[in-house]
């Protein structure tokens, strides 16, 4: 039940221990129930498990390979896959459920070369994949590209929401329109923010995968000029975003290169991608207008759907995304907490439990069988002395550095 609240509901190790202490509470129930730190030894035991059981060899896998960071100069390399037979094309997206945790690898200076050697450590687990996906970071796509030399059978596939935004950002970055769009919207947030109209804030993009996230600022703005066309319109949103009306061809545009992307992008997650995709993917999209830039975009995304469909033998279908691989780092950093501007902790074992669909029975074999000592030992071996450990060892265990000022 503990490992389900984390995992299902994104509780933290507080309160997963809060609610199971309620709800004993709440029963009468008679059996103790665990405190946060014992939760947290259960997660770290768990992630460890993921990394030592045997897998499903012989068969075809795919595998998503990607790197994350926090502060500091490690990098995490996780791969995690399923049995390509298994992935419920058509049905749904793969989630986190459907994957399990192959290799986890912190990387103090990562080069291809070292990405290459662990792609080759982990074949030990599952034997050779029949696919890697990622997204194309310059090591993590060399690495890859040198892996093949080796495996020429492993094809290699360009997660469809990284390409969908460099397709964007290549089209809009050198758009003068566009600049001055942003620009003037972020003057006009500035000026709102702290004043009673601050309700009128447009969203902001992530300084980080900013084209990953430009959808909600597209359809706001979309928005405000419904607002602005009104036989009365807000008098609030005609002094703040008058000047968008200026803007109101070049956003339709805007709109439809995104619409365009965002459909392939979830055809892809769903259907995957095979030497058949191209003409369903252009019925989804229906009829385009005739703008040059739409036209544009188009033709990326066809390029995408005939090289990587080409990669597809005859009745197979391959896995286009690593959005579920993404998701747990997302979930990884809401369980740390603040702990994320620490760096890297034993808590990176954490995405061994967060993958697959652990039963009670499955549960107590790992646990089991890992003991504190065992994963504690993994990540003495693999992280050494932690950002965490070094800024207690010089500012001491009470005093922390926002307390020095």
């Amino acid at each position: 039940m503990a490992r389900d609240l984390i995992v299902g509901t994104g509780a933290s190790f507080r309160c997963a221990a809060g609610v199971l202490a309620l709800i004993a509470k709440r029963f009468a129930l008679a059996s103790a129930t665990p405190c946060f730190s014992t939760i947290r030894s259960w997660i770290i035991r768990l992630g460890c498990y993921s990394l030592r059981c045997p897998l499903p060899q012989h068969t075809s896998w795919v595998w998503m390979v990607d790197h994350t960071i926090q502060i500091g100069p490690q990098k995490l390399l996780a791969v995690v896959g399923c049995v390509l037979t298994d992935v419920p094309f058509g049905k749904r997206s793969l989630t986190l459920g459907d994957l399990r945790l192959i290799a986890l690898v912190p990387m103090t200076h990562s080069t291809h070369e070292h990405v290459a050697a662990e792609l080759e450590k982990a074949t030990a687990r599952t034997g050779v994949p029949r696919l890697i996906v990622s997204d194309h970071g310059t090591d993590v796509k060399k690495g890859v590209e040198d892996f093949q030399k080796r495996h020429p059978i492993t094809a290699h596939v360009h997660d469809i929401a990284h390409y969908g935004a460099n397709v964007l950002e290549n089209r809009w970055e050198r758009d003068p329109r566009w600049q001055e769009f942003l620009r003037q919207l972020q003057q006009v947030n500035q000026k709102m923010r702290q004043t009673a109209d601050a309700y009128l804030v447009a969203p902001t993009l992530r300084p980080k995968g900013r084209f990953m996230s430009v959808g909600p600022l597209l359809r706001f703005a979309k928005r405000v000029l419904q607002l602005l066309e009104r036989e009365k319109p807000h008098e609030k949103v005609v002094a703040r975003y008058g000047w968008l009306g200026d803007y109101r061809q070049p956003l339709e545009g805007w709109l439809e290169e995104h619409r365009l992307t965002q459909t392939t992008i979830e055809w892809v997650r769903r259907h995957g991608i095979n030497s058949e995709t191209l003409e369903k993917l252009e019925r989804t999209w229906g009829k385009l207008s005739e703008r040059p830039s739409t036209g544009m975009v188009a033709g990326y995304m066809r390029v995408y759907v005939r090289k990587y469909g080409r990669q597809a033998q005859p009745s197979e279908t391959l896995v286009g995304s690593t959005e579920a691989l993404e998701s747990s780092f997302g979930k990884l950093k809401r369980l740390e907490g603040d702990k994320v501007s620490g760096g890297f902790t034993g808590l990176v074992l954490a995405l061994g439990a967060l993958t697959g669909n652990a039963s009670e029975a499955t549960v107590r074999e790992a646990l089991d069988a890992v003991p504190q000592k065992e994963a504690d030992g993994w990540i003495k071996r693999n992280l050494g002395a932690t950002l965490r450990w070094l800024r207690k060892s010089v500012f001491g265990k009470e005093q922390t550095v926002t307390e020095l000022g």
